[in-house]
């Protein structure tokens, strides 16, 4: 196995799908472990996806159909454009993925693939992670809610941005108790730095369109 396969975590007899891949990415990836299948269809019958996407547009046109693939263990890259690719882009890796991040997945690791494309990883929530999941979140949202008073203090990252979104600012703080509290939830529960961003920056998207439920798009 190459550097590249331990990266990608690509191990002897896996079936992959390489989904709106470049022309070269198989052969950047040969020769492959043994066993190792690519294919450039959507199937149930795989273990891991490789999904490329050049903006935000594209991703969550097909966001539907890759989250049908999304059970407990499974594992999904996410390749974007680096900015130095000449690609045109809305994605960095803190902005445009609040929908994807919204689902029920575990952020994994963050990877440089080629000088074009960057990849991060997830996969979708195993039992382990639930648990694991369910004790973080209660730890760190009674930091920031307390149910006697019925307040909810903003994590930094929402924070910064209410600074210039006045607006949703607004929105949040007429919010019932439960509802301020389940957004600040959503965001101080990922492990991550770049997952509470892209959190924060869907939270203000989310707010903009009066939803008061982060779950919902």
């Amino acid at each position: 196995m190459s550097a590249l396969h331990r990266k990608l975590r690509i191990t002897p007899g896996q079936r992959l799908i390489a989904y709106h891949a470049p022309a070269e990415f198989k052969a950047l990836l040969s020769p492959l472990p043994a066993g190792v299948t690519i294919s450039n269809r959507l199937s149930q019958h795989v273990d891991a996806l490789h999904w490329f996407v050049r903006n935000r547009k594209e991703m969550e046109a097909d966001l539907s159909r890759v989250r049908s693939l999304l059970k407990p263990g499974f594992l999904l890259w996410c390749y974007y454009p680096k900015g130095t690719s000449g690609i045109q882009t809305d994605l960095t890796r803190d902005k445009g993925w609040d929908r994807l991040l919204g689902l029920d997945v575990q952020w994994l690791t963050l990877v440089s693939f080629n000088d074009t494309w960057s990849a991060f990883a997830v996969r979708g929530k195993t039992d382990a992670d639930q648990k694991k999941h369910a004790r973080h979140s209660v730890r760190e949202i009674e930091r920031y809610s307390d149910p006697v008073t019925k307040t909810v203090k903003v994590p930094t990252e929402l924070a910064v941005l209410f600074k210039k979104e006045k607006e949703a600012k607004a929105v949040f703080n007429s919010l019932a108790y439960s509802h301020r509290r389940e957004y600040v939830e959503w965001i101080v529960s990922a492990k991550k730095e770049e997952t509470r961003i892209t959190r924060a920056n869907g939270t203000i998207d989310r707010l903009k369109k009066g939803r008061k439920n982060p779950r919902n798009l």
